[in-house]
């Protein structure tokens, strides 16, 4: 099991739904003046959580890796 964090960004203008909503719409599209940055966890590459700034998805991650650890 790979516990991973990976950003990505969101125009709020756009009225696209983000990935993390279920949306299929390229980061790409997304990369205009004003853009939001979060950072999605991922289990095995899919996805199951995201955070608003890097250092709060790298603890979520290590709190990720560290209570798996103790159910395994």
């Amino acid at each position: 099991m790979t516990i991973t964090i990976a950003p990505f960004t969101v125009d709020p203008r756009c009225s696209c739904t983000a990935p993390l909503f279920g949306g299929t719409e390229k980061k790409e599209e997304h990369t205009q003046k004003n853009p939001l940055t979060y950072w999605g966890i991922y289990i095995d590459d899919k996805y199951v959580s995201y955070t608003s700034s890097k250092e709060l998805a790298e603890k979520t991650k290590v709190w990720m890796e560290k209570w798996l650890k103790d159910r395994l």
